[in-house]
């Protein structure tokens, strides 16, 4: 969508695209009003344009404040960077806008951004604005507009609105694989699946067609949403076409084999469906030649030659791995990286592509009511609020299995997972490409009592070996506050206080709801109570944030906030970071995320091990885990060289020496007599009090 501004009419010229003060149209309907009035030109603009119109005007508003500007007479070209003058001579401008306000559109999802381009003769002056760039020409005179739409990144499958559009849609989008073979369990092999949208018909591109694997496999389910939910994860690794009838047992057949493999009816389909994805993934990772410590034993006692498994078909693979042991498999497999809890809908199947492509297991939202007593036992008080509600509500016990993290995408306050939102997947897909190499971190301390953590992060991040500008601020008004979520920030770290009516300013209490737009894409709200400021900031634009639930104690809001800058500085989760840090603090459950918990500021970092240590009679006995999002890789281990696949732990023993000398190598976090330490911290003390 694209918003414009009026022309000034007063000076004899016409409101080239004048669509009303604060309305933001599609292109369709921009280019629908300006051809009512204006007169097409298809040649006017020497760029590939999708329309093209003329009109006279002598100031325009155009919304991009990032625009070029070409002398058509001697193909000069420059960037705005300050206001400027213009001779005389015919130029071009041209910029690239967001299609649609990042708040609340019908289809979020339909278009990435409009390539804007105006064709004028100078002289003229040129102007940056807050919300764009200014055109002022000394005298009305025509002005020519052009746009085209600009790449729009991931492919499209538009369904209808209906259980059975939803499992075509389902089908479709295993065309992210890039191979049929048991290298389809390494995240190399698995790109982003096409976004999922409904409208009253059918439309699948012919890309997408054409890269559907044909596996031979279907899976036949009862026709409910919930049913699609929870078999998308299975579905979509398989390469299964998914059809919905009328039936009570879910069915999967692979043609040319003799699979016919029955599920249970829901609820137990959950359970079924996980049980066996992570039984054909597992397998896939041990015949591709990834080798953690027990491939050898599983692969013996299923009988599997590895060379003889890949040369099979999908259907005679999964026709193979279905006659194994699956008590032994399941005894070997690591835990799951990641389950999401849905309240399935046909409102959310935008989301599965999101979840699909991170191969989160899918679990109705069904949870378990903590009472007070369960609340104290997990160190929780009773405070947790509900959205939109300002009674106290009871905290939800995510049930089913748990990955190792969990999200949850339904109505409720979860405990030990992230709440996420359909907003927060969308606004992820429109940061998925960063304009600026550099990352842009924002730390603001409104409450001066509170300067050691805000002088400790910002030396953290000061610190970290990256392309990273690091902004300090201190007491900011409102206004100033809304200007920083509303600027292009990639982190803003905000360490204060916040109650009922928003996070506390000198001038008073700013409501995150009253945010126009958050151009900041992850965010650390280290504040009482933040958790409704932390959704709203979500609601309005950002991908995901650490919140608190109730009132925390200025030292351990410190401690829980230098760990957090460090992990996230270090390539870690939203939510994984967040669970690390919190048990530097016996109320670590006061802490939790909004947004979608998966997403890292920074690639993942090299190692990302997390070493778990208690004192023996022989030395040290470690449990190493590796987790992160990035299903099917594997990972060197920092104190014995092994290859571990993603969630798997690992166990060792080690001398002091040898455990203190490979501290002092590495960093990574450690957590040694339950408290979270780093590395080369840890080493350090342990030589003093030896």
């Amino acid at each position: 969508m694209v918003t414009w501004g009026v022309a000034d009419a007063s000076s004899g010229g016409t409101d080239l695209a004048s669509v009303g003060d604060e309305e933001t149209v599609s292109s369709t309907a921009l280019v629908e009003q300006l051809a009512n009035c204006r007169e097409r030109c298809e040649d006017a603009i020497p760029r590939p344009t999708a329309e093209c119109y003329s009109g006279e005007a002598a100031r325009l508003h155009v919304p991009c404040d990032d625009v070029t500007v070409t002398a058509l007479d001697c193909d000069a070209q420059y960037t705005l960077a300050s206001a400027s003058e213009l001779p005389s001579g015919s130029f071009l401008l041209s910029g690239t806008t967001e299609t649609t306000p990042v708040a609340a559109a019908d289809d979020p999802l339909a278009s990435d951004a409009v390539r804007l381009y105006v064709r004028f003769d100078g002289p003229a002056s040129l102007r940056p604005t807050d919300d764009g760039t200014g055109l002022s020409l000394w005298e009305s005179k025509s002005v020519t507009v052009g746009f085209g739409e600009t790449t729009t990144g991931l492919p499209r499958v538009q369904v209808p609105d209906t259980v059975d559009g939803l499992a075509t849609g389902v089908s479709c989008l295993s065309a992210a694989h890039h191979t049929t073979s048991p290298s389809r369990s390494h995240p190399d092999q698995r790109d982003h699946p096409p976004l999922l949208t409904t409208g009253d018909t059918a439309s699948v591109p012919g890309a997408i067609e054409d890269n559907r694997p044909a596996t031979g496999i279907e899976l036949r389910l009862p026709e409910s949403v919930e049913s699609v939910f929870v078999a998308a994860p299975l579905a979509y690794y398989l390469g299964a076409e998914v059809c919905v009838e009328e039936r009570d047992r879910p069915v999967l057949i692979a043609s040319g084999t003799d699979v016919r493999h029955e599920f249970s009816p829901l609820p137990a389909l959950q359970d079924d469906v996980a049980s066996l994805l992570r039984q054909v993934f597992y397998l896939d990772c041990l015949v591709r030649r990834m080798s953690p410590e027990s491939a050898p034993e599983v692969l013996a006692a299923c009988s599997l030659d590895p060379e003889s498994v890949r040369a099979l078909s999908p259907a005679g693979r999964l026709e193979r791995y279905l006659s194994t042991p699956t008590e032994r498999v399941r005894d070997a497999a690591p835990e799951w990286h990641l389950s999401t809890h849905v309240r399935p809908s046909l409102g959310r199947a935008r989301c599965l592509p999101f979840l699909l492509d991170k191969l989160s297991l899918v679990y109705l939202s069904e949870g378990a009511e903590l009472d007070r007593r369960d609340l104290l036992d997990r160190t929780l008080s009773d405070a947790y609020p509900t959205r939109g509600s300002t009674q106290q509500s009871s905290v939800l016990d995510p049930r089913g299995e748990r990955g190792r993290v969990q999200g949850w995408l339904a109505p409720g306050t979860p405990i030990d997972a992230f709440k996420t939102t359909t907003t927060a997947y969308e606004n992820r897909y429109r940061f998925r490409h960063r304009d600026n190499d550099r990352m842009q971190v924002t730390v603001v301390l409104n409450d001066s009592q509170m300067s050691d953590e805000q002088g400790t992060v910002t030396d953290i991040y000061r610190a970290a070996d990256l392309p990273m500008d690091v902004t300090v601020s201190e007491s900011l008004t409102t206004a100033e506050l809304a200007a920083v979520f509303e600027a292009e920030n990639d982190f803003v770290h905000f360490v204060g206080h916040c109650d009922d009516a928003g996070l506390r300013c000198p001038d008073g209490n700013l409501s995150a709801s009253e945010v126009s737009r958050s151009r900041t894409r992850t965010f650390f709200l280290n504040a009482c109570g933040s958790y409704e400021e932390g959704l709203n900031l979500v609601d309005c634009g950002a991908v995901a944030g650490a919140v608190t639930f109730n009132d925390v104690l200025d030292r351990h809001a410190a401690l829980v906030g230098t760990a957090f800058a460090r992990l996230l500085s270090n390539g870690f989760s939203i939510q994984r970071a967040l669970q690390l840090a919190r048990r530097r603090i016996v109320m670590g459950h006061d802490y939790a995320v909004v947004g979608d918990g998966t997403y890292a500021l920074l690639p993942s970092p090299t190692d990302p091990v997390v070493v778990w240590v208690r004192e023996s009679a022989s030395g040290y006995d470690l449990v190493c885990e590796v987790v992160t999002t990035h299903a099917g890789d594997g990972y060197t281990l920092p104190f014995d060289g092994e290859v571990a696949l993603n969630g798997r732990r690992t166990e060792t023993t080690v001398t002091e020496e040898t455990f203190v000398e490979t501290l002092d190598s590495v960093s990574v976090p450690v957590i040694f007599d339950g408290g979270f330490h780093w590395s080369r911290d840890l080493a350090t003390r342990l030589r003093t009090s030896a």
